[in-house]
């Protein structure tokens, strides 16, 4: 008698190794996915962060501060106190600046690109804190910017200053 074929036995092995060859692809690959999207997102903050502070190198002289400070940082050579901008700012205030260190087409988190929350709006509240020193910082919540995955703050604030 001539075999040329598989028997039923082989051909089922053979599906249940490619099933779990299968799972375990499927399973690894939606793990990166989120990991990714999370690395995305950093990237894009990572880019707020570096048009704050070219904002902050270029444009904060121009702004006023309270007298009375909002809390007092340790450095190296002694107690700080850090006070906080008088000035009304948002985001769009970073975007119009003398060098536009982002625009608002620039304003856009991949990382969330299948949501509706793909482009971040540019009214978020921006706030601008300078030490006797003066060293500037910010602070922004995340969810002002109605793009981001995360609560919390972007900010650049030493510990122990919440503004």
């Amino acid at each position: 008698m001539n075999k040329k074929g598989f028997t039923l036995v082989e051909l089922l092995a053979t599906l249940v190794i490619l099933a779990i060859v299968v799972g375990i692809t499927v399973t690894s690959l939606s793990g990166n996915f989120k990991g990714t999207k999370e690395k995305t997102e950093g990237v894009f903050v990572k880019t707020i962060e570096d048009a704050l502070n070219m904002y902050l190198d270029t444009d904060a002289r121009k702004l006023k501060f309270s007298t009375s400070p909002v809390c007092t940082i340790n450095k190296t050579h002694g107690a700080r106190k850090v006070y906080k901008t008088t000035n009304n700012l948002t985001f769009q205030n970073v975007i119009d600046s003398t060098y536009h260190p982002i625009t608002i087409k620039e304003l856009v988190n991949p990382a969330n690109k299948d949501n509706n929350k793909y482009q971040c709006v540019s009214t978020g509240v921006l706030n601008i804190y300078r030490d006797e020193d003066y060293v500037y910082y910010y602070k922004i919540t995340k969810s002002s910017f109605k793009c981001l995955n995360n609560s919390g703050n972007i900010t650049n604030l030493p510990n122990g200053c919440n503004g």
